[in-house]
């Protein structure tokens, strides 16, 4: 039974759902679990802040590592290990340095397996949609329950909910494919192996360097959302139930954007699909900035927040392997994956202060505008579309 496990699709349904629930369970209601504490805007967005400030650090080491080590399964498998130790160890944390400290441990770590579960579902033998869409699955199943743990269970645990979701990750694992990073195009000899590329050749792409910037500015808008969202339903009215609800039919949506990626993520070129994520997350702002009743906030969140953010991990793991050369694709994924925590972090102190001194409206309008030059910076991208991410012909 083992034999036919390892590599079969369940283990990648079981892999896919553990882990994309590990990120709704710690992450989805952060903010009401820590609103809930009694902790100001300004605590609260420090405490969220770590996340980004851990995760420059440890998302590139981690890629780095998942490029060059022999045996991916034990790096990933160490993960997922410790964001279940000290997850259980911060539901029993009430100060701000310590939730800061762990917070940043936690989500750090999260984040760090994101590009590689990315870069799997690129290079494996099924194709990327029927793969990812597990994960849809597994992060709207974790963000209801996450919502009703803070709700009606003691904080202990939604953190709980949170290890035992790391444990059904790892029994994915057991059985997944995780393959050695890509290697370059380029032939080497006859009985010669091929040698990565330096870590400079990264350094010599201007349109990576570009749709990074690009990036810098959704992402961080992005990580401010992810956070306020559920304050804002909040403050609209909605118990933290049903935030949960919310986000559970939000991250629904995405499924027909997952399965049918192949029909148009490869056919599609970077700029333009970075001018459509530019433009959900604009009308989206304004939309928000503007809501006066729960109704109307819970109805752009359902049809545009979880497409707009799905659509853009997408997009970055097709604009690294168009830009970024081949064995460095891990790598390439984890700048970027660094790039989106900073400015997650730089944005979510601002993003606090504004929401404490002017009110959400000026939080999400201001919002807004950053992403508008977002979409000026975009009108620069130039990328060749020529390498098929989506699209494999397998199953």
């Amino acid at each position: 039974m083992l034999f036919r496990y390892k590599g079969s699709y369940l283990s990648y349904i079981v892999f896919y759902t553990g882990y994309y629930a590990v990120f709704a369970l710690f992450g989805s209601v952060l903010s009401v679990y820590l609103n809930g504490l009694g902790l100001s805007d300004q605590e609260m967005s420090l405490i969220l802040s770590a996340a980004g400030i851990f995760s420059f650090f440890v998302t590139p080491f981690s890629g780095y590592l998942h490029d060059r080590a022999r045996n991916q399964k034990a790096v990933l498998a160490v993960t997922l290990a410790l964001i279940a130790g000290l997850a259980m160890v911060f539901s029993a944390c009430r100060g701000v340095g310590a939730l800061f400290l762990l917070n940043g441990l936690v989500m750090s770590l999260i984040n760090s397996v994101s590009p590689v579960c990315e870069r799997i579902a690129g290079s494996s033998k099924y194709r990327y949609g029927v793969l990812r869409v597990w994960g849809t699955i597994g992060y709207a199943a974790g963000a209801q329950s996450a919502g009703l743990a803070v709700q009606h269970l003691p904080g202990w645990a939604l953190f709980g909910l949170t290890a035992g979701a790391c444990g059904l990750c790892l029994i994915g694992l057991l059985g997944a494919q995780v393959a050695p990073a890509a290697q370059p195009h380029d032939k080497a000899p006859t009985g010669a192996g091929r040698e990565k590329p330096p870590l400079s050749a990264l350094l010599n792409s201007p349109p990576f360097f570009l749709f990074l910037a690009v990036g810098f500015l959704f992402a961080g808008c992005s990580s401010v959302n992810n956070n306020y969202a559920p304050i804002l339903l909040g403050r609209l009215g909605v118990e933290a139930g049903g935030v949960g609800t919310v986000l559970f039919f939000s991250t629904l949506t995405e499924i027909p954007l997952i399965l049918f990626s192949h029909r148009f993520m490869d056919r599609l070129s970077g700029k333009v699909l970075t001018e459509a994520c530019l433009a959900m997350a604009i009308g989206q702002y304004l939309a928000y900035s503007l809501c006066r009743t729960a109704w109307a906030a819970v109805a752009v969140m359902v049809l545009v927040k979880a497409v707009c953010s799905t659509l853009y991990m997408m997009l970055s793991l097709k604009m690294v392997r168009c830009i970024v050369p081949a064995g460095l694709t891990t790598t390439g994924l984890a700048v970027v994956a660094t790039v989106n925590n900073l400015a997650g972090v730089a944005l979510q102190n601002l993003g606090g202060y504004a929401a404490g001194r002017w009110g959400m409206g000026a939080l999400y309008g201001g919002m807004a505008v950053l992403c508008a030059g977002g979409m000026l910076l975009a009108a620069f991208l130039k990328v060749k579309n020529d390498e098929p991410v989506f699209s494999a012909p397998q199953f």
